[in-house]
């Protein structure tokens, strides 16, 4: 049995993707060790599942860039003392570090000094998405820094994984070696996330839009307030966003001056059940994310579900999906929003027959195709 470790800046098993690698490793024969944040309440040490789960006593605090940087390193230092002496003991094969930073690579730096292979995984792509939160062009000192600081974290790894081919292009094009790079999309686990036979009914006579996830400026939730607030009045509709982050007041606060309170309920953190419930009762999901380069997980899920999706025209998701898959309004342009969720409620048929063609398309990508995937790099860095 081949020992592995996983390194991530985040809580577990709260992150799905994160468990949903884990177990796959798990369920292929795999000794997994864990190294994560710890949250209130939680132990330093606990089994999950056949995951050997290490939290370091650091929690997670979404602040300014100084605070990120100090919790970043801070996080390296601790994580870099549990590996090492994780490794002492088990003797990983393999250590995978996801970002972000994109540094924590190097916390695999004595298991690669004897012998273990490194897998850096890039969740997001650090460059592009500072350059679009801070308005700055790829060729600011402070973005050139951050694509040097990847293209250095990419070189200590032995392979490197990212969630689609616009970020593979960019690491590319930022010198990492091609040979070394595997795009594994960042799919929904299929054991929550698929077509349920008895799903409850819809509200009757209201369009229902949802959203899930951690709340913050750049999911564009904001946008769909102020497209709510357009709308033609006689249509009922109703926007659930589940989750919860330091932007949620703020949305809050909006939705009162909007005078659209009525139309939205913020639910915060809930159970996988609720969830389930309420993305199963919702007539379609929204997905308005306003910057490029980020994973669109969430429109996954929604065709996953057979849910009709109305995304933001973002590049990343229409290399996945055309326009006869998913509706597509300009992104953060609440007017256009407005317009295609009008479509929407006023020709159900357009968005059901975009419903099959997303799911047809959606075959190709699925996680047991994207599983294979990432065992076979992990296969392939055992081995040696």
């Amino acid at each position: 049995m081949s020992r592995v470790c996983v390194i991530r800046r985040a809580y577990y098993p709260a992150e799905s993707h994160v468990r949903r690698n884990v177990e796959s490793l798990v369920a292929a024969g795999y000794s997994v060790d864990l190294v994560c944040l710890r949250n209130k309440g939680e132990p330093a040490f606990e089994a999950i599942d056949g995951v050997n789960v290490h939290r370091v006593p650091l929690g997670a605090r979404r602040a300014g860039i100084v605070s990120y940087f100090f919790e970043y390193c801070a996080f390296f230092f601790l994580a870099s003392a549990t590996v090492a002496w994780l490794h002492a003991r088990r003797r990983f094969a393999v250590v995978e570090a996801d970002s972000m930073p994109d540094f924590l690579i190097f916390a695999g730096l004595i298991p690669r000094l004897t012998g273990s292979r490194l897998l850096l995984y890039l969740f997001e792509s650090m460059p592009e998405i500072w350059a679009q939160k801070r308005d700055l062009p790829m060729t600011h000192r402070a973005i050139r820094f951050l694509k040097w600081h990847e293209r250095v974290s990419c070189s200590f790894a032995h392979a490197v994984l990212c969630c689609h081919d616009l970020a593979r292009d960019a690491l590319i094009a930022n010198r990492v070696a091609a040979g070394k790079i595997t795009t594994i999309l960042n799919v929904p686990d299929e054991r929550m996330f698929h077509r349920y036979e008895d799903a409850p009914a819809a509200r009757d006579g209201v369009f229902t839009l949802v959203q899930h996830g951690t709340i913050t400026e750049n999911y564009g939730i904001q946008v769909v307030l102020e497209a709510l607030a357009v709308l033609d009045p006689a249509i009922r509709i109703h926007y659930d966003v589940s989750g919860d982050g330091e932007y949620r007041p703020a949305l809050e606060a909006l939705a009162r001056t909007l005078n659209v309170q009525d139309r939205v309920t913020f639910h915060g953190f809930v159970s996988r059940e609720r969830l389930l419930e309420l993305l199963l009762q919702s007539t379609a999901g929204v997905v308005p994310m306003l910057f490029e380069y980020q994973s669109p997980n969430k429109l996954f899920e929604f065709v996953a579900l057979g849910k009709p999706v109305i995304a933001s025209d973002r590049k990343t998701f229409k290399q996945h999906f055309s326009d006869e898959e998913v509706s597509y309004f300009k992104t953060d342009d609440a007017r256009d929003l407005a317009r295609a969720i009008e479509e929407a409620v006023r020709h159900p048929e357009h968005l059901r027959a975009r419903v099959e063609r997303a799911s047809r398309r959606y075959e190709d990508y699925r996680w047991a195709n994207m599983r294979r995937r990432y065992l076979d790099v992990y296969g392939k860095l055992a081995a040696r």
